[in-house]
């Protein structure tokens, strides 16, 4: 029989998947030769798996061979030619298997729903080739029944309901008490929790509190928070999840509007969704980072949207709209808020250089004016917002003084260098980290250009406008260039990338598009439910009735040991204290592996992130109205507790770790001003009494905390000498003003 040239290549291809398939089996048949029996007996568990045999070699040469026997297996005996939908198949199970295998390499301290899957495949593999004519008949049934329905009718109701199953939530405890066990809140108390609490007992942000994160972000989520069931960690996070849900859904709906088609909007969300929430910076779930969610970027989709109703429509009020919100942007967040402010202003540039913009408005005389109020409008935006928060604060030199302090120290201070990345070896985070800004840069010129010549649609200027945003916001992983940061701000990224896909959609026969959007789709889908961050996320969706304990699903962080008290297991015996604030040496350190249910997890977390004693001696010493001195772990929750207000203006003043451990907290030295600005208010303020814990009261100190730990030492030692104990409770002891009346 005479082959044609298609032929010859569709049976080349096939047998190659069919090698990869055989040796994937084959390699899982070898797996079961261990090191022999005398060995096992003598020598260590890690010593053991490099005395494993060795089958890399035989592998190779076997998967040559079988690949060619193959080969002309089908040549000689398969005289029909290649079905190409059998040959997909094929191809697609012989991804899945090395996709598979990649999966148990990367995750090697949780392979094992890889490896099932790697077994589930190999008789999906074995079971379709005996049985592909039924295969194929069954499958054809399906697609035509499938083809029937008219799925745009329920597109948004099906992706709307995914957007909530997927990110939802039931228990909250148990994501609490993840957070809890390995970074004690520090994050959360940072971003919302510590100013928010503070704001409500008028102790606004940048005025009498610390806040990395602006005026209006912990200012409003507090009061929303406080309205939905009272002040505490359980309904805060509540309530970001909702945002994250109802910020998720607009992103939904606009993509759609923007793109006119469901399931690319759906591959927006689902891109995003995966890269913003499950990249291995955020391992391991999300919400021990709160500032690396939607919630850092408020509700910028209502303003994308506005700006492209103004492009479309021409109508003025989409332009104030998108003004307003810009001046809300600056006030929600300083950083973020900037990133907007710039890009609004490089949208009114680009109204009046380019020409086809410019003869839209400059003519008609009212939208002149509007033009020219939209220049001022942001700021007066701002300043409103400010004013109804913060008052006459506004026009005091300090407080402009505290909103950008902690900006202008990390700017200069940075985590990292932006090559650090593969001094770790982090070889597909440096890539993306230079491919992000390429494919901003790329588009704003081709789109800068096209648009200057009147060569493309003006509604274009939008995706430049993206650009610009998606840049402005990259400063943040320039100046923090590490794993956690370049993936933060991934809609920009994402919204390019769909369209550009768009765009080739237009080269290609209807037929097509919609074929390559169904890929699209399965492809996203596959990417996100492969990966080991969002196989541990506790939403309904969870095969795993103990996501945070089952050694199957989570990852463990930062180093392949643990998540679980990760900053302190690793503490010199000569860098801790004698004995803990309980007076005892016994640290109760716990990991993953001292929990076998989620239950236990949840009642161990309740019963220590709870301060009965503690709160009880503030609340005996302490009248509500005043403001408690704390320096402690954990001195929001006790706070928060004791319903009373924070005294010091850097709050939390300490980084939290539990109080059964031997060794001190670290100061929390966000500025250059955080020692005199404590001391001062201590002169100045005079508390009758402080709260600290006992460890303080320790003599015996590490050599090492001179270096590492000075700024707090030296609050210590002010404290010291200025009260004297006056009562203890379980973790704390109330000092007393030495020169007060008793």
């Amino acid at each position: 029989m005479q082959r044609t040239n298609k032929d010859i290549i569709l049976i080349s291809l096939l047998a190659c998947f069919w090698g990869v398939q055989a040796t994937v089996i084959l390699m899982q048949v070898l797996g079961f030769w261990q090191a022999p029996l005398l060995m096992q007996d003598s020598l260590l568990p890690e010593t053991l798996r490099l005395m494993a045999p060795k089958w890399d070699l035989f592998i190779y040469f076997s998967f040559m061979a079988m690949t060619l026997i193959a080969g002309e297996v089908l040549n000689r005996y398969y005289p029909k030619s290649i079905n190409a939908w059998f040959l997909v198949f094929e191809g697609v199970v012989s991804f899945l298997m090395v996709s598979a295998l990649f999966k148990m390499l990367v995750y090697f301290d949780s392979p094992q729903l890889a490896h099932i899957s790697v077994l589930v495949l190999i008789a999906i593999s074995c079971m379709s080739k005996i049985f592909y004519p039924e295969l194929k008949k069954s499958t054809e049934v399906v697609y035509r029944q499938l083809s029937t329905i008219n799925w745009s009718l329920f597109a948004n109701a099906w992706w709307v309901s995914l957007i909530i199953l997927l990110i939802y939530m039931p228990d909250l405890q148990r994501v609490l008490a993840m957070i809890y066990m390995g970074e004690y809140f520090h994050h959360l108390d940072a971003f919302i929790i510590a100013s928010g609490y503070a704001s409500l007992h008028g102790q606004l942000p940048s005025v009498g509190v610390f806040s990395e994160y602006g005026i209006g972000l912990p200012v409003i989520f507090a009061k929303i928070i406080n309205a939905l069931g009272g002040f505490d960690y359980a309904t805060a996070l509540n309530v970001m999840m909702g945002f994250v849900i109802m910020y998720f859904i607009l992103t939904y709906f606009f993509m759609r509007y923007w793109l006119r088609s469901a399931l690319m909007a759906g591959v927006a969300f689902l891109l995003v969704f995966r890269l913003q929430m499950f990249h291995y910076g955020a391992s391991p779930l999300i919400w021990r980072l709160p500032s690396a969610s939607p919630l850092r970027f408020g509700l910028d989709i209502l303003w994308m949207a506005a700006l492209l109703l103004h492009l479309r429509s021409g109508k003025s009020r989409w332009l104030m709209l998108a003004a307003i919100y810009s001046g809300f942007a600056l006030y929600y967040m300083t950083s973020t808020g900037m990133c907007v402010l710039a890009t609004f202003y490089a949208y009114l540039l680009a109204l009046a250089v380019l020409p086809e913009f410019r003869r839209q408005w400059w003519p008609d005389r009212p939208k002149r004016m509007m033009y020219v109020m939209s220049w001022a409008l942001p700021l007066l935006s701002t300043f409103a917002f400010l004013g109804v928060t913060i008052g006459t604060a506004i026009f005091q030199k300090t407080f402009w003084n505290n909103l950008v302090a902690f900006m202008l120290i990390f700017s200069h201070a940075g985590a990292a260098p932006i090559f650090e990345s593969l001094k770790y070896r982090y070889f597909w985070f440096f890539i993306m980290s230079f491919v992000v800004p390429f494919t901003y840069l790329a588009t704003f010129l081709y789109i800068a250009y096209g648009l200057y010549v009147e060569k493309i649609k003006k509604e274009f200027l939008f995706v430049a406008l993206l650009c610009i945003y998606g840049l402005a916001n990259y400063q943040y992983f320039v100046v923090r260039s590490l794993y956690t940061s370049y993936y933060v701000n991934a809609l920009p990224f994402v919204m390019i990338a769909c369209f550009w896909f768009m765009r080739g959609f237009e080269l290609l026969p209807l037929v097509w598009q919609k074929r390559l959007k169904a890929i699209a789709v399965t492809l996203s889908f596959y990417a996100l439910l492969t990966n080991q961050n969002y196989l541990a996320y506790p939403n309904l969706m969870n095969f795993s009735s103990n996501p945070m304990t089952d050694n199957r699903v989570i990852q463990k962080f930062p180093d392949r040991q643990g998540f679980f008290n990760g900053g302190f297991k690793y503490v010199k015996e000569e860098d801790k204290l004698p004995v803990n604030d309980l007076g005892t040496r016994d640290e109760d350190m716990r990991t993953e592996d001292d929990f076998k249910t989620d239950a236990d997890l949840v009642a161990y977390y309740q019963a220590h992130f709870n301060f009965p004693e503690d709160v009880a001696l503030i609340r005996d010493l302490t009248s509500s109205s005043q403001r408690v001195a704390l320096i402690s772990s954990f001195e929001v929750k006790i706070l928060i507790q004791a319903k009373r207000t924070p005294f010091f203006y850097h709050f939390p003043l300490v980084e939290s770790r539990p109080m059964s451990f031997r060794i001190f907290p670290w100061g929390l030295a966000s500025t250059p001003s955080y020692l005199t600005d404590t001391i001062d208010e201590l002169k100045e303020g005079r508390p009758l009494y402080v709260f600290m814990e006992k460890v303080f009261l320790e003599d015996n100190l590490p050599s090492s905390y001179q270096e590492t730990n000075a700024g707090l030492l030296s609050i210590i030692a002010y404290v010291r000498a200025h009260y004297h104990v006056s009562q203890e409770g379980k973790y704390l002891v109330a000092m007393k003003r030495n020169d007060s009346l008793e």
